[in-house]
């Protein structure tokens, strides 16, 4: 009889060998590690990454190990959710790492537990010139929801978050997901993007009845040169035609699942002050996509006077 799972730890890697062994070994430091399941999918490595899996592997009975050609994040954690056998899933970057002694309360929960999800907060990791800084911010740590242990409602989670910290944060390493709960409801990741998060996470919280917050930096969040959300120049307009499609898409989800819900224009809003950052930040306009930016549309769904005065701006750099 096959032993009962109750958590896949399901890794992506491509091409991090500087970083896995250290991200792997942060969660097998955590008590009860030897209870749950690794999956690692190596997404066609050109490194060392699959070496470094495969001795893994071999060094550790619950590790196990997919070898597949390359075809991106969303495609890879895809492939981990039907994979993966335990209860809950954990998606976890490989360039990053857990807090082993407050990750063993994640594998506590999902041992005990019987939410859809479960939220923690996170620290950031910045990598300069060889050496690692810590950067206190409040962002990734939920801000707006009180720091004590206690289950939400999806949708109150992105309420008190809007209204009380500096918005909801759509990043996937930040919570561990019923494996049962994703799948009776279709929530996949798009096949081919990038920024799959921050259309996959709103997905699911909004989907979720109960979500059980963990007030704790459990995760390091590593920001490095090259990655996805901190790219090369020569990868911009990738990035920039993802986003576009990311953010139009979701005014229309928002629409279709939240029709006449007084969380409609908050949420949407929330939206727009983060569209409105990314716009700014990488510049859309310099890269030629000033015309495809829907001015009507952010100054509709608007809700600070600040973003209105960005939103005019953009009439004036971005045509």
């Amino acid at each position: 009889m096959e032993k009962e799972i109750n958590l896949s730890i399901v890794v992506p890697v491509y091409n991090t060998e500087e970083y896995l062994a250290l991200c792997l070994d942060s969660i097998l430091a955590a008590k009860g590690s030897s209870g749950i399941e690794f999956l690692l999918i190596d997404d066609g490595s050109t490194d060392g990454s699959g070496k470094i899996c495969d001795s893994y592997a071999n060094a550790h009975e619950n590790i196990r190990v997919i070898h597949k050609k390359n075809e991106g994040i969303s495609t890879t954690r895809n492939l981990g959710m039907k994979e993966a056998r335990g209860k809950y899933i954990y998606f976890c970057d490989a360039d990053d790492m857990v807090v082993p002694v407050l990750f063993e309360k994640v594998i506590e929960l999902s041992n005990t537990s019987d939410e859809d999800m479960f939220l923690w907060d996170s620290e950031l990791i910045y990598e300069m010139n060889g050496l690692l800084a810590k950067k206190d911010d409040e962002y990734f740590a939920h801000y707006g929801l009180e720091k004590t242990e206690r289950t939400y409602t999806g949708k109150k989670i992105i309420e008190e978050l809007i209204l009380h910290g500096k918005g909801f944060i759509a990043t996937v390493w930040l919570g561990a997901y019923r494996r049962d709960f994703l799948l009776g409801n279709g929530i996949f990741f798009e096949d081919g993007l990038i920024y799959e998060d921050e259309m996959w996470v709103p997905k699911v919280l909004l989907a979720s009845k109960t979500v059980h917050y963990i007030p704790e930096k459990i995760y390091q969040y590593r920001v490095r040169k090259g990655s996805v959300t901190n790219p090369d120049k020569k990868k911009m307009q990738r990035n920039i035609e993802a986003l576009i499609y990311v953010y139009s898409s979701l005014y229309k989800y928002y629409d279709q699942v939240l029709p006449d819900d007084p969380l409609l224009p908050l949420i949407k809003g929330n939206l727009t002050k983060r569209y409105l950052h990314m716009i700014y930040k990488l510049r859309f306009w310099k890269y030629g996509y000033g015309k495809k930016i829907d001015k009507k549309l952010l100054w509709k769904t608007s809700r600070r006077m600040i973003d209105k005065m960005l939103i005019m701006g953009l009439y004036v750099i971005a045509h």
